[in-house]
Formats: structure tokens, C-alpha cells, sequence
């Protein structure tokens, strides 16, 4: 189960926006963001950012 910061992440990852960009729009650090994708990628079985990134669009598309 995703923690409700890592909802927020991967929301922002599904509106397309950068580490940095949604670092700054919830006031964390940009490693702490990267972070957050990592375990967001390892709860769902999935490795890496672009991974994470397409899984969301599929579920999107649905």
C-alpha cells in the first residue's frame, strides 16, 4: 500500500512533471522525491522512474 506522500508523487509523476518540479510543489527535496518514485516502484514491482511512468499511463488509459 502506497503511503499518502507517495500518492501525492505519483500524482504528480502522472501529470508529467519532473523530480525538481514536484519536489518544489511539495516542498521536498529533490532526492527525497527520487526516493519516494523508488519505493513507490518497488511496492509495485516495477524498476525505475520511466517504468513507474509508463505503468501510470496504462492505468490511466483504463
Amino acid at each position: 500500500m502506497l503511503s499518502a506522500r507517495e500518492c501525492s508523487v505519483l500524482t504528480k509523476l502522472g501529470q508529467g512533471k519532473s523530480n525538481r518540479q514536484i519536489a518544489a510543489e511539495l516542498y521536498l527535496a529533490e532526492g527525497t522525491v527520487e526516493n519516494h518514485i523508488t519505493r513507490i516502484g518497488k511496492k509495485l514491482g516495477l524498476n525505475g522512474r520511466g517504468v513507474v511512468k509508463r505503468w501510470l499511463r496504462s492505468r490511466q488509459k483504463s
